[in-house]
């Protein structure tokens, strides 16, 4: 029988829930509502959610954090082409300063790029892509363009080593060789593709940003089914992008600005003196005061009101400055700065700083403090469920802007607390049970537990585990929950490798990996690993100011339990997603120990984390309690009974 999704479903057959997940999506496009997808990874997600989109005739926008995801994306579409026929466009953009020539990455600034191509004209990556004037592309960019869709849409092989579609795709780097040969903007000519593209995929940033409204001239929100891939990432992606501060560095960029400003006349003297004084008040500020205290918002804008009152009075001038009146003067000296040619960004945005801090005055959910180098003061919600982004909209917001959106992972975790952090409150739910794996064991070690006082004395124990496990089977990735654990074991293991420095983990050697590195989730290096041990639950870090703030907060509005939940949410999601990385292959042995009792029951939680982790695991999981049940249930599995 044909299937519906078959017209852009390039393999042979569907993988077991395939059909499953891609019938509750194609239910919530035609809802145009919100899904939740969990699933194991090395299950298809990415297909299961292009598939019944493209089925339905809707164009796609992935938001995805990392480079391995975009290239599995852009493989899915050229292999529809491939396999299908079909005349799927892509369009995969990333970050200006990776994509600019005329200047090094670690060297790029906004405004160097805007002063290269709008003002000095010197930058021939820009000129060669534009014809004069710099609005139309020139008609070598625009043939450039219908010559990669044309090779997109008909030899999609060309896209892959060697021409083999079952390879990783070249597409990115193909199409930066291309316009690097042709001295073309790559930036500029990917932005121009977006407009064809069926597939356009992003960084989160360009939804939940302040950068949105500049998507939104690229695209039509409605127009797009919005996919986020690894979802459980995007909660803590906003949470550290969403950070309002005044820092002395952006300060005396925008003082830069203002003195070019003031050379052409577009600004006056009386300008620039008052951006100097403000930055003065606002360096005082941050040396009469401590880091890692809670500020009062009212206490810094009566600051600066005092301090601009007294200055006024000293130089003997009349009158009496209010509030409105340093907001104004600041918002006049930005908009000019942003309303000339030289500058795409303002250095600084002091005047939106001063209103955040009059907004939040009394709102509890945010907290302002002093940065750790007291270059700075920040201001972070305890909550973003509810608050504006940066992009004018709330998180839910964002999302209900496009026809319908799902976001998928290998872990969703409690969904009732991944719908609370995002305010989502009809997101409906998908998890996959099950996961075809063909040899797997999960152990849960219950003999130690890492709470920061049995650290100590856990470690030599911890060895010893190692050790057993490497005396059964020498391929191993020892993860750790923090770096100090990871040098630890290093320094008494020297045999060790770290995994961080690999580009690929050998089959048979031993590694140390920090848990919360990108290492441990970026990429799929450990895929010839065949044993990992995850040392500890990798818990947030208790000692960091602003999260000891915002468990006081979450805790006198939630209680302490509910609390707890919450702030410690993103520690299974961690464990998975690294386990993910080991088991990405369904066919090979694999065996992962989970080396900490909280695992099963934590004094505290209770069994929270043990419910957090996914059904599609559990029936390949087993509970030990320590290194002699450990090595009988490894030896069982590598040798067999009776070996």
């Amino acid at each position: 029988m044909v299937k519906k999704y078959d017209d852009f479903f390039p393999y042979r057959e569907y993988k077991p829930l395939q059909i499953n997940v891609m019938d509750f999506v194609s239910d919530v496009i035609d809802r145009e509502a919100i899904g939740l997808v969990e699933a194991y990874c090395g299950f298809g997600k990415t297909i299961a959610t292009f598939a019944p989109a493209l089925a339905k005739g809707k164009k796609v926008l992935l938001l995805t954090p990392n480079y391995e995801a975009r290239a599995a994306a852009t493989a899915e579409a050229l292999r529809i082409n491939d396999a299908k026929g079909k005349k799927i466009q892509i369009a995969d953009l990333r970050g200006k300063g990776v994509m600019c020539r005329k200047f090094p990455e670690e060297g790029f600034s906004h405004e160097a790029c805007r002063q290269a191509t709008k003002y000095a004209k010197d930058c021939e990556f820009y000129n060669n892509t534009y014809m004069k004037g710099g609005k139309e592309l020139s008609p070598k960019a625009r043939a450039l363009i219908k010559s990669i869709q044309k090779d997109t849409k008909t030899k999609p092989a060309k896209y892959f080593s060697k021409g083999l579609i079952e390879k990783e795709p070249k597409f990115f780097k193909e199409f930066e060789k291309i316009c690097d040969d042709k001295v073309f903007c790559s930036y500029e000519i990917m932005k121009k593709m977006i407009e064809d593209a069926n597939i356009v995929i992003l960084d989160y940033f360009w939804c939940f940003t302040g950068i949105y409204p500049i998507l939104k001239k690229l695209i039509n929100p409605n127009d797009f089914v919005l996919l986020v891939d690894e979802a459980d990432m995007l909660i803590e992606r906003i949470y550290n992008d969403f950070q309002t501060q005044l820092s002395l560095t952006a300060l005396h960029k925008l003082l830069n600005q203002a003195n070019e400003m003031l050379k052409k006349e577009v600004l006056e003297e009386s300008d620039v003196i008052f951006l100097e004084e403000f930055i003065h008040h606002t360096s005082n500020f941050l040396k009469k005061n401590y880091p890692k205290q809670p500020l009062k918002p009212g206490a810094i804008i009566n600051y600066y009101v005092l301090e601009f009152r007294s200055q006024a009075r000293n130089e003997g001038l009349k009158g009496i400055i209010t509030f409105e009146t340093i907001v104004n003067n600041l918002m006049e000296i930005v908009d000019a700065i942003k309303g000339s040619d030289d500058f795409e960004h303002a250095g600084a945005r002091p005047d939106l700083f001063l209103l955040q801090l009059n907004r939040i005055r009394n709102l509890p959910q945010y907290l302002t403090f002093i940065g750790e180098n007291k270059n700075k003061i920040a201001i972070k919600p305890f909550e973003i469920n509810e608050i504006t982004l940066a992009n004018g909209k709330t998180p839910s917001e964002t999302l209900e802007d496009f026809h319908s959106a799902v976001l998928f992972s290998a872990t969703i975790g409690n969904p009732e607390l991944f719908r609370t952090e995002l305010g989502l409150k009809k997101a409906e739910l998908f998890k996959t049970e099950s996961m075809p794996h063909e040899n797997l064991l999960v152990l849960i070690d219950t003999e130690l537990d890492t709470t920061f006082r049995n650290r100590p004395k856990n470690a030599p124990k911890y060895l010893d585990k190692i050790e057993t496990i490497r005396g059964i089977d020498p391929s191993l990735l020892i993860s750790c929950c923090n770096q100090v654990e990871a040098d630890r074991i290093l320094e008494n293991m020297p045999d060790l490798e770290r995994a961080e420095l690999e580009s690929n983990l050998h089959a048979e050697q031993s590694y140390v990996l920090n848990i919360r590195t990108k290492h441990a989730r970026s990429t799929n290096k450990a895929k010839n690993t065949r044993n990992c041990i995850i040392v500890g639950l990798p818990l947030p870090d208790y000692s960091d100011f602003y999260f000891q703030q915002r468990k006081k907060f979450l805790e006198k509005k939630y209680g302490k339990m509910q609390a707890g939940k919450m702030i410690n949410r993103k520690a299974i999601d961690t464990a998975v997603q690294l386990m993910g990385r080991i088991t990405r292959n369904l066919e090979h042995p694999k065996t992962i120990t989970l080396a900490d009792r909280r695992y099963k029951h934590d004094f505290f939680l209770g069994d929270f984390y043990f419910d957090s982790i996914p059904e599609y695991i559990k029936p390949y999981l087993k509970t030990v309690n320590g290194n002699q049940m450990l090595k009988k249930e490894l030896d069982g599995f590598w040798k067999g009974p009776g070996d």
